[in-house]
């Protein structure tokens, strides 16, 4: 987690302190509750494009965003807030309009550019720039073993009460997931994404070469709504993101999840054309990260005296359970 070298030309820079992800930002979204994102320059934050816009809208969202940056914690005094100035999303060629721009949206990333370049001595976690897997290079294989950061993760043991089903810890989580055959573990999702679809009025076909699929083969979490854009991390790159709401919306079961790649075919000319922009400052040690955060022991903060405010009945159930 913060086993990296900070690429520089003169005296050593402000490090991430251990333990830190340097590169995780996150945002309230209109649209999915808290989004995730993934720090590509100091100043371009690339996200899911349903965090920033209706896809069943023909206009673009043109409202204020802000991110927050530079913590692993998320309270109203913690992090450095940063205006976004420009959103850079990918041009939507349609025919039909509602079912296309829903379809093409929910495989689509954003990228946000922010106002002002954070200095390090300002924030909690200086903020450094992570590579990204835009053209393909990295080989994945069966039973690769990735993961996926961010801050609503439902884990063995959170209680979910009714009505609300949403966690309310604030500290950012790491979910360790290896990829895993198509056929067998997202033909179900696929199911229910063309349906979900189906009823925005897109009538054509999952484009399944564009995704990968990955479950928690110890079915300790589950990335949930709340996460769209947190990036899967491969090879310490990010290789792909969780960004198909209707894909995964009701899978909060820990068995798999759908992943678009960033360089998948539909995607390549977007990411060719702003990658220009990215500035990566990190290079990570992979099996010295992976044993850091296996090893490392994290306390969640669940705030269990909000939950019992929100609670509606006297019942309650935990992921196992459900």
């Amino acid at each position: 987690m913060g086993i990296c070298v900070t690429l520089c030309s003169s005296r050593e820079p402000f490090k991430p302190k251990h333990g830190s992800l340097p590169f995780i930002v996150y945002f309230t979204s209109r649209y999915r509750g808290i989004c995730v994102g993934t720090l590509v320059s100091r100043t371009a934050v690339l996200t899911a494009a349903v965090c920033i816009t209706d896809p069943r809208s023909e206009e673009h969202d043109r409202r204020p965003i802000t991110i927050i940056a530079g913590t692993s914690y998320r309270h109203p005094r913690r992090g450095i807030r940063v205006q976004v100035t420009k959103i850079l999303i990918p041009h939507l060629n349609l025919f039909n309009l509602t079912g296309n721009r829903g379809y093409l949206m929910e495989k689509s990333p954003a990228l946000l550019l922010l106002k002002r370049k954070v200095p390090d001595l300002i924030a909690e976690i200086p903020l450094r720039a992570m590579d990204l897997d835009w053209k393909g290079e990295e080989i994945l294989t069966l039973h690769e073993e990735c993961f996926m950061p961010g801050w609503h993760f439902f884990y063995k043991g959170d209680k979910i009460y009714p009505v609300h089903r949403f966690l309310l810890q604030r500290n950012l989580r790491v979910q360790f997931l290896n990829i895993v055959k198509t056929s067998e573990w997202c033909e179900a999702l696929i199911i229910k994404f063309q349906k979900a679809l189906a009823a925005l009025g897109f009538m054509g076909m999952f484009e399944k070469s564009s995704t990968i699929c990955v479950k928690d083969p110890g079915r300790a979490a589950q990335p949930c709504h709340g996460m769209y854009g947190a990036p899967l991390i491969c090879k310490a790159r990010v290789v792909g993101m969780l960004m198909a709401p209707d894909a995964q919306w009701t899978n909060c079961t820990g068995t798999s999840n759908i992943i678009h790649l960033l360089h998948s075919e539909y995607l390549y000319p977007f990411m060719s054309c702003i990658s220009r922009l990215f500035e990566p400052e990190i290079k990570m040690d992979w099996l010295t990260m992976k044993k850091t955060i296996h090893d490392e022991k994290l306390d969640y903060d669940y705030l269990p005296n909000m939950y019992d405010q929100l609670r509606w009945s006297s019942g309650s159930t935990s992921t196992e359970e459900n």
